[in-house]
């Protein structure tokens, strides 16, 4: 009965929300999405609300969706979703490709209403952003405390409020001994992260989110958010996340230095992208998994992941291992469990060949709009706007090669990507081109 009234006082609330302009129910929307809220249990999953809020903004998705759905972006993610409905047919665990499913989805939605606010009233959204910027910082402020404090990060992390904040699945492993690097004392994810390496990643793509709002909206918060968002990367104890961290921006530094050479520019940014996958490559196996056996050097961990990898490939190549098919056929090989560390290979994996072709499309098509914002001649806020993308994705996609984040990054990084290709995409979208074909 109390299940009931609540479900009835929630549908009422949902329906209130949607009252209200858009700028307050992606402002709800988004500033959930960082301490997430886990609430519900389906199926055994943890169903967080911020998985559920998008529904807030589905009016506008639906309005622009013949518009923003036709973007190459959209179209390769619609296919990857395609082929991952297609491939729980053969998988293991259906509800691993469920979830994956449900994020892309979401992903969608929530970059499709950053798209359709950008077009109609950028400032209110840069306002929007800039809150949930803030929250990101609270979170920060927890890395750096936990930094300097094991004992008390072992206490509130391991305590029951974590149930609300992590999920109980993942405060039930990290009680049971799954270790990720949470135990590690150089290392400090706060209380939203078990992973450093995932937090440093999350702080820093939100870092430079923040010097791309302050850029274009010339808001002194947002500097002073993105400068302390960038000084907690430093505390994670990230090796990849610090390199990252350096590295892109001294890199678009040096693009805008070279900006009339297309030549030059294409050759280094092709090494660059290389050197990061490189990277995120080297050090996720040495940070991660060094615990795991001593005696095994990052080369040979490598050399085992990918030998097995290129022997299950040649099985199957067209139909991959299907959802769960890489965890619980891996083990039965060696003496402890390696994921891919590769967002390629681990579409694959799941999916199939032409899973990771959708992957590598949807990258290309990323990388397209920034390139396309950044060669903006007249508009100088679509070209920080270009930039501030491209760092984005440098980031996220790059370290996706030494760790297991996914094509779009895990459920709090998705959102910087979602939000930073809403804005990228609107800015080269002309108004009145958009007012034409919504019509």
């Amino acid at each position: 009965m109390i299940e009931v009234l609540l479900g009835i006082l929630g549908a009422i609330l949902f329906f209130l929300c949607l009252a209200l302009p858009l700028q307050h129910r992606l402002l709800l929307v988004l500033v959930c999405t960082v301490p997430q809220l886990y609430l519900v249990q389906v199926g055994g999953s943890d169903v967080p609300l911020a998985f559920l809020l998008p529904a807030l903004i589905l009016p506008e998705f639906f309005k622009s969706a013949n518009v923003f759905l036709a973007k190459p972006t959209s179209i390769s993610l619609i296919l990857l979703i395609g082929i991952s409905i297609v491939s729980l047919y053969w998988s293991v665990e259906k509800s691993m490709g469920i979830r994956d499913i449900a994020y892309y989805i979401e992903f969608i939605v929530i970059s499709s209403a950053v798209y359709y606010l950008a077009i109609y009233n950028k400032n209110s959204l840069y306002k929007v952003i800039n809150i949930m910027l803030f929250a990101v910082c609270l979170q920060a402020v927890t890395i750096i405390i936990f930094r300097l404090d094991e004992q008390l990060e072992l206490s509130i992390v391991l305590s029951p409020i974590s149930n609300y904040l992590m999920g109980p699945n993942v405060l039930s492993g990290l009680l049971n001994g799954v270790r990720n690097n949470f135990y590690d004392p150089v290392k400090a994810g706060g209380v939203l992260f078990v992973n450093a390496n995932a937090a440093a990643c999350y702080v820093g793509v939100c870092a430079f989110m923040a010097w791309g709002i302050f850029k274009v909206h010339k808001s002194k918060i947002s500097l002073l958010m993105a400068l302390f968002l960038w000084v907690t990367v430093f505390f994670t104890g990230s090796k990849a996340g610090v390199l990252f961290a350096v590295l892109i921006p001294l890199f678009i530094f040096y693009l805008k230095l070279n900006k009339n050479s297309r030549l030059v520019v294409t050759l280094a940014g092709g090494s660059f992208v290389l050197l990061l996958i490189m990277v995120a490559v080297v050090t996720g196996f040495t940070e991660q998994h060094g615990f795991l056996h001593q005696s095994t050097e990052t080369a040979e961990t490598r050399y085992q992941i990918w030998s097995y990898a290129l022997g299950e490939f040649i099985k199957n190549p067209i139909m991959g291992q299907g959802f769960g098919g890489w965890e619980a056929d891996y083990s039965k090989h060696t003496d402890y469990f390696l994921p891919p560390h590769n967002t390629l290979i681990y579409l694959w994996s799941k999916s199939g060949v032409f899973a990771s072709l959708m992957g590598a499309a949807f990258m290309l098509a990323c990388v397209k709009v920034a390139l396309r914002a950044i060669s903006s001649v007249t508009n100088e806020e679509q070209k920080n706007i270009g930039y501030t993308l491209l760092m984005v994705l440098l980031w996220q996609f790059a370290h996706g090669f030494g760790e297991n984040f996914g094509l779009i990054g895990e459920q709090h990084q998705m959102i910087a990507l979602a939000v930073m290709l809403g804005l990228g995409i609107a800015g080269n979208t002309t108004i009145r081109k958009y007012d034409k074909e919504i019509k």
